[in-house]
């Protein structure tokens, strides 16, 4: 256990509530497993949160979405078939209105977004595109990077809920136009600062 063996790979949903904030948030689980995070460069940061803020204006009021960046977004349907404790931190969040104080879940989600690092690509493009596709988030914008740390392009994948497998939709180039889980149009260059 977490707790009483500091190299422990394990950790409960009680445990992990327990850690303070600081310790949190270098950390993903799944199923119980810890995965360690790496912070990003600044400038990816900045990609991540510019299109939250692009996004928190474009949001309609009605019905009620909130826009957030690097929560903890826990998995529903994996914790119903495995019962094990679940989440990721995606660096956008869009969800449907939830009371406050209440952790959201990715039945809450509208749409994640994940910017790449290059640490971060294979999690990103295979592990996180599965997770997400399997827990039902409708859309996953993938931000990619170029060598001077500019926005290339972003991939917008949709959710064939059918086969509960995303689809790519869209690869954005130089601006990205959106029509779920709102309209919205962001011009790289308003990312890149």
């Amino acid at each position: 256990m977490w707790a009483d063996d500091p190299g422990a790979l394990e950790i409960s949903e009680a445990e992990y509530d327990q850690l303070p904030d600081d310790l949190r948030k270098l950390i993903e689980v799944i199923d119980g497993n810890i995965i360690r995070c790496q912070s990003g460069s600044a400038e990816r940061s900045d990609v991540a949160r510019r299109l939250a803020n692009k996004l928190e204006g474009a949001k309609p009021t009605d019905p009620c979405t909130r826009v957030s960046t690097d929560i903890d977004l826990h998995f529903a349907k994996r914790r119903n078939r495995d019962q094990g404790f679940s989440f990721r931190r995606p660096d956008v969040t869009v969800y449907r209105c939830v009371e406050r104080g209440t952790k959201v879940t990715t039945g809450d989600a509208l749409l994640v977004v994940e910017v790449v690092s290059p640490g971060s690509v294979y999690t990103d493009t295979v592990d996180k595109l599965a997770e997400y596709a399997y827990e039902g988030i409708p859309v996953y914008l993938v931000v990619h990077l170029d060598a001077n740390l500019y926005v290339k392009m972003i991939q917008e994948y949709r959710l064939d809920w059918a086969a509960r497998v995303y689809r790519l939709a869209e690869t954005h180039q130089e601006i990205v136009i959106l029509e779920r889980p709102f309209a919205v149009s962001i011009p790289f260059a308003e990312l890149d600062g």
